[in-house]
């Protein structure tokens, strides 16, 4: 379909068919601003790559909620959550992580999906997750939820 994309603010959505129109007006946009969400996203996957535990524990609440798969029990609070970042980080060894494609904002609600590539000595591999964040008024996240299964492995071969 041939679409020239233009940008329109939400406040001016009201050239959206009226379905479309409804959600838009019945979202709670409350919580931080999009701009805090998405790069919230961004600076997680740099944190990531750098390993820093810490500084990730950091971005959470203190009695945030990680799944991470989705499938995985809950890790709660930031202290736990740090010591689970890195142990991931001890195991793995180094990892590059990124954002994927365009954070998705809806009040205080993000998701993105990242890619990671992770090496050991013999073994590599790159995981497709897409995580999903929830933050407080503060701009802290209150939960994160990694979508991923086996699936989204993909083992790669040293060059």
């Amino acid at each position: 379909m041939g679409y020239k994309e233009d940008s329109v603010a939400m406040n001016d959505a009201h050239i959206l068919p009226n379905v479309t129109q409804n959600m838009v007006d019945e979202q709670d946009l409350s919580g931080p601003t999009p701009d805090h969400v998405r790069s919230t996203f961004h600076r997680y996957a740099k944190l990531f790559t750098a390993a820093d535990a810490k500084a990730i524990a950091d971005l959470y609440s203190p009695d945030a909620i990680v799944r991470d798969p989705v499938t995985a029990p809950a890790v709660t609070g930031r202290q736990d959550i740090e010591k689970w970042y890195q142990a991931c980080f001890d195991a793995a060894g180094p990892m590059d992580m990124t954002v994927a494609e365009d954070v998705r904002v809806a009040g205080r609600y993000g998701a993105a999906s990242f890619t990671v590539f992770a090496g050991a000595e013999t073994t590599a591999f790159r995981s497709d997750t897409l995580d999903v964040m929830v933050f407080d008024d503060d701009g802290l996240i209150t939960s994160m939820t990694a979508y991923w299964g086996p699936t989204n492995i993909h083992m790669l071969e040293k060059a």
